[in-house]
């Protein structure tokens, strides 16, 4: 049983699905885990519906508050941090011991670290931002460069626009997005990924006008279920970033 959305994407990539008995009621990839009993979270376990279920392992990202000592009193834990891309590559193999698809984890894993990737110094500076198509008019949500879409964004051939790791909340006010000023802003929202709804994210964004990606023309939109996902979708994120900066035709 795993309670971590990425936990669960990762065990059906590796064929392990079948395996699986439950699922947080935050794992809704792939499509078919829907058929899986939901029990809570790694936060706030359905105890009861665990015990149903009688898992013999619990598979848990490393998220603080995860309800560790509770749940051992269920079925052995296994921790796996989720974090870097260090931490993914090494938690995708030890999810292929516990479940016996060595090679299929062996396989992920070495594409996941691909995203290990030192952007050029010439690579395009890119702010990328979360947003479903609201007008940005007090704060913008960022993704950090030390964060797993950082890389993914890196591993497009992208540099973070905001060029330094960021310990606290991800947050610009529209001062400092001001201040920024970035060639380049990619939106990423879960949002279903048709043209009425990047219509409504380039509106949003037309708004801010003094920003040089919006006179520019350099604002796309990179949506879809799995955008966000920090399983092996991301991989396919990667790709959806390095086709977006090809059509904006991003400058350093």
């Amino acid at each position: 049983m795993a309670l971590a959305p990425a936990l669960t994407e990762t065990l059906a990539h590796l064929g392990a699905a079948a395996q699986q008995v439950g699922r947080s009621d935050w794992c809704t990839l792939p499509a078919e885990v829907s058929r899986l009993p939901a029990v809570g979270s790694s936060l706030t376990p359905a105890f009861e519906r665990i015990a149903a279920l009688r898992p013999t392992q619990i598979l848990l990202d490393a998220s603080a508050g995860n309800q560790v000592d509770a749940l051992r009193a269920l079925a052995p834990v296994e921790v796996l941090p989720w974090l870097t891309v260090d931490e993914v590559v090494a938690s995708t193999r030890k999810l292929g011991v516990l479940t016996g698809r060595l090679e299929a984890a062996e396989v992920l894993a070495h594409r996941l670290a691909g995203l290990r990737v030192e952007p050029r110094t010439d690579a395009p500076r890119v702010l990328l931002v979360l947003g479903d198509g609201g007008v940005p008019t007090t704060e913008v949500w960022f993704i950090r460069r030390n964060s797993l879409h950082g890389a993914a964004l890196q591993a497009a051939g992208a540099r973070n626009a905001v060029d330094e790791d960021v310990a606290g909340q991800p947050v610009l006010s529209v001062e400092a997005l001001l201040k920024l000023d970035p060639p380049t802003v990619i939106v990423l929202s879960t949002a279903p990924a048709n043209a009425e709804h990047e219509a409504r994210v380039q509106a949003a964004w037309a708004a801010m006008r003094p920003l040089r990606a919006v006179r520019d023309g350099r604002v796309a939109v990179v949506s879809g279920p799995g955008t966000l996902s920090t399983g092996p979708t991301i991989l396919d994120t990667v790709e959806s970033l390095r086709a977006a900066l090809g059509r904006l035709g991003a400058e350093p």
